[in-house]
């Protein structure tokens, strides 16, 4: 394995074209909704350099992986530490956006904040592209949609706002890759829990399990209008979002199947009635957004062990259809949140968004 290093014009360095990789060190975490981790150690870099791309390659130099390269630091024992940042984090930016416009679907939305995000943060530094896989499709707006805020221009963290709510919501995932011959930068969406894996718990030896249960599994969007009147303070109540068992939205209560109820408010406050509709509809968005975080959050753990030359039956698109017990029926249904990678090849694979959810290693 070796890794080599680019500047922004994706030219690589002279003197340390190839470098290897300690394989013992190198370790690749792909999320599909948060931000990837690369850490490993190479021989020493001593290109008098700030290099903006690093790629991991195999030993034939096929791409593995691109990112961020970051600042390599060089070690007492003359190597160089890479902790790369995941291409994605450059969607971590503010971005200017009317959003009081109608948008087609998902898909022509996320294109917009794209295109102003590459407008406005990479300025033509290096080109970036946003694409969608074959199998996405054209998705149509359900609850989650543009807020419309009370302001025609607003401020929004491309990533945080807009992407990764967006993503999670609408069952998709993004990942990030450089395209080295024509020398840009690929944003990609995919979409999650597209190929059926069937996970058996009892063929793993799990018999007692935690079963899921949200921090969050009900919000609400409130304005207050505190316009000083001959009556009391109105205050304008929202949607109310309930999550479900099944990883469900709904803003029907008799669907709601999770106890204790767990619920997080938003509120919006103005002095003038005219704007109360507007900030309603913003107060829905942050509320089903802070919704959507709980969201798939399981915490079911797996591990075992299968040869590495197996054919991965796992990606970012599977489905894992989960069963307890033997005769059972699906319990669930759930995304794969994370592929852990060391030197071999796949080793470990997150059900589920959190940390500590599902895994196994392969």
């Amino acid at each position: 394995m070796i890794v080599s290093f680019y500047d922004k014009d994706f030219k690589g360095t002279k003197n340390n074209a190839s470098l290897v990789v300690d394989n013992a060190s190198y370790s690749l975490t792909r999320r599909a909704v948060d931000l990837d981790d690369l850490k490993c150690t190479c021989e020493a870099f001593t290109e008098d350099m700030q290099p903006t791309f690093v790629v991991i390659k195999n030993d034939r130099g096929n791409y593995i992986y691109g990112a961020l390269a970051g600042v390599p630091q060089l070690t007492e024992d003359n190597q160089t530490k890479i902790t790369a940042s995941d291409l994605k984090t450059m969607l971590k930016a503010d971005v200017l956006l009317d959003l009081s416009q109608e948008f087609s679907d998902v898909n022509t939305f996320l294109e917009h904040v794209f295109s102003k995000w590459n407008e406005q943060v990479t300025q033509g530094s290096f080109t970036c592209e946003l694409v969608f896989n074959d199998n996405v499709g054209t998705i149509a707006f359900e609850f989650l949609t543009p807020s419309g805020s009370a302001e025609t221009w607003a401020v929004y963290d491309a990533w945080e706002d807009i992407f990764a709510p967006y993503l999670k919501y609408y069952g998709l995932f993004m990942a990030a890759e450089l395209d080295l011959v024509a020398k840009k930068v690929v944003f990609r969406i995919g979409l999650s829990m597209y190929r059926n894996v069937t996970v058996k718990l009892w063929e793993w030896g799990i018999y007692d399990y935690g079963k899921w249960v949200a921090d969050v599994n009900e919000t609400q969007g409130y304005v207050l209008n505190k316009a000083e009147t001959d009556h009391a303070k109105q205050l304008t109540m929202g949607t109310r979002w309930i999550l479900t068992s099944q990883n469900e939205i709904t803003n029907d209560p008799s669907n709601r199947d999770i106890y204790p109820i767990k619920r997080r408010i938003t509120l919006e406050e103005t002095e003038d009635a005219s704007e109360v509709e507007a900030l309603k509809t913003e107060a829905d968005t942050e509320a089903l957004k802070e919704l959507v975080e709980s969201m798939y959050q399981e915490n079911i753990e797996i591990e075992g062990l299968l040869d590495r030359d197996q054919d991965p039956i796992v990606s970012l698109e599977s489905r894992f259809n989960v069963v307890v017990r033997r005769g059972e029926a699906v319990y669930k249904s759930l995304p794969c949140g994370e592929l852990q990678y060391d030197a071999a090849g796949l080793k470990k694979v997150q059900i589920g968004f959190r940390t500590t959810g599902i895994s196994f290693i392969l």
